[in-house]
């Protein structure tokens, strides 16, 4: 007999929640970032454990305006639009053939499709990006396009976490209770963004290889500060949290 369905949303993050991604990306980001501070002065730099610590979770075109800060006129909004072209591409060529789902991921997803929980995807990754990862990972079997939110491309404007919009779509679009909904993010910016869309439930994720095992303990408290009720370091121990 067919399990009832459960009255929860379970919405996840992607990079570094669902497919270990950012790792892969964000070191593709660093060596762009790397040719662009040659091609324009001024930039701040970064070595690449540090660039991956202050930048998981952002897009390129917030990381490009942080990388040059005291500099802001050093790039227009031409060069910033090539250049964030650019990063999409390259990351796209190596997580095509990179990604990996994150430890226990895919147990996971089969036990609550299996047991009717509704769950999504819900990421600041374009369409493209995503689908890349999920293919690499051997996820996309899990996740119908219907499930698929994006805040590059499903929203009339991009709106990137830690805006609210995407939670908010996503909810709308699937026509749930935002209180019923749980939230599962790695990172400081997805939490935020959960909180302001007035998610029931938020989820910590510290189990992605971009966070070391001496920055655990401290992501997870920097994840609880600023709300989220419970974190996890292995994606199965989310179950029992349900």
């Amino acid at each position: 007999m067919k399990p009832l369905p459960h009255h929860k949303l379970i919405l996840f993050d992607h990079d570094g929640t669902v497919v270990d991604s950012e790792t892969i990306a964000l070191e593709s980001a660093w060596r762009l970032t790397s040719e662009v501070a040659r091609e324009f002065a001024g930039a701040h730099v970064y070595e690449l454990d540090e660039f991956v610590k202050s930048f998981a979770g952002k897009p390129y075109r917030e990381i490009l305006k942080k990388i040059y800060a005291d500099s802001l006129t050093t790039l227009n909004e031409r060069d910033i639009d090539r250049l964030v072209a650019e990063e999409e591409k390259r990351a796209i060529e190596r997580l095509s053939v990179e990604a990996k789902a994150t430890e226990g991921t895919p147990e996971v997803l089969s036990y609550l499709r299996d047991d009717s929980f509704e769950y999504a995807l819900v990421s600041n990754s374009s369409l493209q990006r995503l689908s890349a990862c999920l293919t690499a990972a051997a996820l996309n079997g899990y996740f119908l396009s219907a499930q698929i939110f994006s805040a590059h491309d499903s929203l009339p404007t991009a709106r990137p976490k830690p805006l609210p919009d995407i939670y908010l779509h996503a909810v709308s679009y699937l026509e749930a209770e935002v209180s019923d909904c749980v939230a599962v993010e790695d990172s400081i910016s997805g939490v935020k963004a959960a909180v302001a869309a007035g998610i029931g439930q938020i989820i910590g994720y510290v189990g992605g290889t971009h966070i070391s095992d001496d920055e655990r303990t401290s992501r997870a408290d920097a994840l609880q500060s600023v709300g989220a009720q419970q974190v996890i370091e292995r994606m199965p121990d989310l179950i029992s949290l349900l």
